[in-house]
């Protein structure tokens, strides 16, 4: 059974998980990478998992633009660094089209996710406490404090806090810093706080001391009590997390404490998922490494984006590298695969894998392989067989493919002069070539004129790598190439013929 279909069976099972609610959540820090999409398609395909065996369910995502700033990309240092610590939803946006740079990086993300057929609906933090959304549960967490202390310690391991400290940090009334606060006292109505100079390493507070209602968007929860109390505020009942915070005794199991001694709700399905990496490392939206979601959404049609994410799992690593290597054509047969078991009625987790990849309506992908379809779009005069097989949509991810991450060997351009190298033939393979060109005149198609290839240079007593090395020598100056005959047809015939009897 797929994956996602083991998590539907298994949340029905439990009994314990009504109405199905499933959530994800993002902190709008930085143009988010590649990895971040991992967790939105999880939840997209369990979502579809649960409606597919006929429950209503309801899928929400929540854009944390509430959460202060903490650091800058490289692309927007310079001035803005006075205005870290500030909530995002305050930040101002280097682009001048979005209110605030929160806004900016949540519209990339969000376009990009919704590229991979992401069908939540978007909620925003900051929205959701200005609207007093998380009043109840704020009360509760500074009612208390005490005891979300005793949580972090009893399920973390973790020391207590210092003495007096208050789960709630405010939005300074005077330079619009939440990260610089650190609320001390509680009085049941109002919460007195300051704004420290140093508080953290990656702000700067300015001294402002003040009191102030903690309620209608005043200030936030710190991020493990606040993912707690999302869940409760929004009503989820199935969320997932990454394993560094779902590993035993993290953030997850945190929050899952809280959310059930604290706000006395059940916490919801516990979902832990793998890390999808870019050679080998683990991706990073503060620090720009990995690629970035919006080049996935440039290098791979939106089936293919999903497809990445469903086909291993969620207890499976993705290491995906395109640059320089041949992990975009393997993804493109690996779908091509999927896709046939699903139509030929094949091995059952492909073939789901493949159906719960689709936006909108299910297409079968092109036969033609990728790495063939590489080859032709650096073919001259191949556009017209392009387009008799319907390639357009793919042909254009691989030009993207060539010019952007193939590795050279994939790589190739028909040379205007005659390479020096292919001057270095044998009489044989000359002759070959000679009589190649003899040929010219026919009407061929690629698989008979393969064949006729590969008789001539039998007849000539020459070995088959011999034979084609002739050809690409001549042709586009390597060794190997894409296949001789249909590299020789996509040529004008005069060119082929004077090129080859050049030599």
């Amino acid at each position: 059974m797929f994956w996602a279909d083991k998590v539907a069976e298994e949340v029905i099972k439990s009994g314990k998980y009504k109405p199905y609610w499933v959530d994800d959540m993002k902190t709008p820090s930085g143009f988010s990478h590649v990895g971040s999409m991992m967790g939105p398609v999880v939840h997209s395909m369990v979502y579809r998992a649960l409606k597919d065996v006929g429950k209503e369910d309801t899928f929400t995502f929540v854009i944390n633009d509430f959460d202060p700033a903490d650091d800058l990309l490289p692309e927007v240092r310079g001035k803005y660094e006075k205005y870290l610590g500030m909530p995002l939803k305050l930040f101002p946006s280097p682009d001048p089209s979005f209110q605030s740079m929160g806004d900016m990086f949540a519209a990339d993300f969000v376009g990009s996710i919704r590229n991979l057929g992401v069908e939540a609906e978007m909620l925003s933090s900051w929205e959701l406490y200005h609207q007093g959304k998380f009043d109840e549960v704020i009360r509760l967490a500074l009612d208390n404090a005490e005891k979300i202390q005793d949580i972090y310690q009893k399920v973390s391991g973790s020391r207590k806090k210092e003495a007096g400290w208050l789960p709630f940090q405010v939005i300074c009334e005077n330079c619009q810093k939440l990260g610089t606060t650190r609320v001390f006292a509680w009085d049941g109505e109002k919460v007195s706080y300051k704004c420290e100079s140093n508080l953290v390493k990656w702000a700067v507070g300015c001294g402002y001391e003040g009191k102030i209602s903690p309620f209608g968007g005043t200030g936030k929860l710190p991020w493990k009590v606040d993912w707690a109390a999302h869940w409760k505020v929004i009503g989820v009942t199935i969320e997932g997390a990454g394993k560094d915070h779902a590993s035993k005794g993290g953030s997850y199991d945190i929050a899952m404490t809280i959310c059930e001694e604290v706000f006395k709700y059940p916490h919801p399905f516990k979902l832990p998922y793998e890390f999808v990496l870019i050679g080998g490392k683990k991706m990073s939206s503060s620090k720009g490494l990995g690629l970035k979601a919006h080049d996935l959404v440039e290098i791979l049609p939106p089936q293919l984006g999903r497809f990445l994410f469903a086909r291993n799992g969620i207890r499976s690593q993705t290491n995906f590298d395109p640059v320089g290597t041949d992990a975009i054509p393997l993804l493109f047969d690996d779908y091509q695969k999927a896709a046939d078991a699903y139509f030929d009625k094949g091995d059952e987790d492909s073939a789901r894998a493949f159906e719960l990849s689709q936006i909108g309506k299910i297409q079968k992908p092109p036969s033609v392989r990728f790495s063939v379809l590489a080859q032709w779009i650096q073919m001259p005069n191949m556009e017209e067989e392009i387009k008799k097989k319907g390639l357009e949509e793919w042909a254009k991810y691989a030009r993207i493919w060539v010019e952007r991450f193939a590795p050279d060997k994939d790589r190739f351009t028909v040379q205007k002069e005659l390479p020096i190298s292919a001057r270095e033939l044998s009489q044989k393979q000359k002759e070959f070539l000679r009589n190649i060109a003899k040929e010219l005149d026919k009407k061929w198609e690629g698989e008979e004129f393969q064949t006729r290839i590969y008789d001539i240079g039998k007849e000539l007593g020459l070995g088959g790598k011999d034979a084609f090395k002739a050809i690409y020598l001549s042709l586009i100056g390597k060794d190997h190439g894409p296949k001789a005959a249909w590299l020789i047809l996509s040529l004008d015939k005069n060119f082929v013929e004077k090129r080859f009897n050049e030599v």
